[in-house]
């Protein structure tokens, strides 16, 4: 009786220990698109565009480069610059995991004061309806949240910006302490539908890396991106 009540207390021990480790279905996050720059060497430029990336804007005036593991971008003075993949279809998704950074945040930019720029923001595009840009010289988009790091922003907080005001929300995730690595999760769907009144939320069309200092005197600043990952 003893050795039986050891093995059955033993047995749960384990059956714990494997959950915890993720050993059973449903323990762990399926990745169904990941953007890893840990092993990337060689042209940013040309090893982003064989993962499906395009410069548009000011991207081509970006200081790109691999620094530790990371994609690491520089404007050297105020610009707009975008890095976009739009090819991407994913419909089964949950949430986005990204690892990054702030190595220099850009002096003045706050959400909080109506000046809208950022060191790097993460967009994700949903569906292929095209919104309103509410100007006729920027194109219109589809659905899309933007992530960002904000030195002055309340983390949590969703705005909406001065474009984009049907289809498009930005969200301030953190602001981590100049040179530290930071993970962030956030829950794609119940933001999509908080934030745009919406039942259904449309497959993930594209992602897009972007930087803006444009608002800025200086237009200075440097952050970086180890990895981007899409859960389901």
């Amino acid at each position: 009786m003893i050795v039986t009540k050891k093995k059955a207390f033993s047995a749960g021990i384990l059956f714990s220990v494997l959950m915890a480790m993720g050993f059973f279905c449903g323990a762990t996050d399926e990745v169904v698109y990941s953007l890893d720059f840990a092993k990337a060497r060689g042209n940013p430029v040309s090893y982003l565009a064989r993962k499906g990336f395009v410069l548009k804007k000011d991207a081509d005036d970006l200081s790109l480069s691999f620094k530790n593991g990371a994609l690491e971008l520089a404007p050297p003075s105020p610009l707009f610059g975008v890095i976009i993949n739009d090819s991407i279809h994913i419909n089964d998704f949950s949430k986005i995991r990204i690892e990054w950074g702030i190595l220099e945040y850009p002096e003045g930019a706050s959400y909080e004061k109506d000046i809208n720029n950022e060191a790097i923001m993460v967009y994700i595009f949903f569906g292929d309806k095209k919104l309103s840009s509410d100007s006729l010289f920027i194109p219109n988009s589809p659905y899309f949240i933007g992530l960002f790091l904000g030195q002055h922003d309340v983390s949590g907080k969703m705005y909406t910006g001065h474009h984009f005001t049907a289809g498009g929300r930005f969200v301030c995730v953190g602001s981590p302490k100049q040179g530290e690595t930071v993970t962030t999760e956030f829950e794609l769907k119940p933001a999509f539908k908080k934030y745009f009144n919406q039942v259904e939320v449309p497959f993930v069309s594209g992602i897009s890396l972007e930087v803006d200092t444009s608002y800025l005197d200086n237009g200075q600043s440097k952050a970086f991106i180890k990895k981007i990952e899409i859960l389901k």
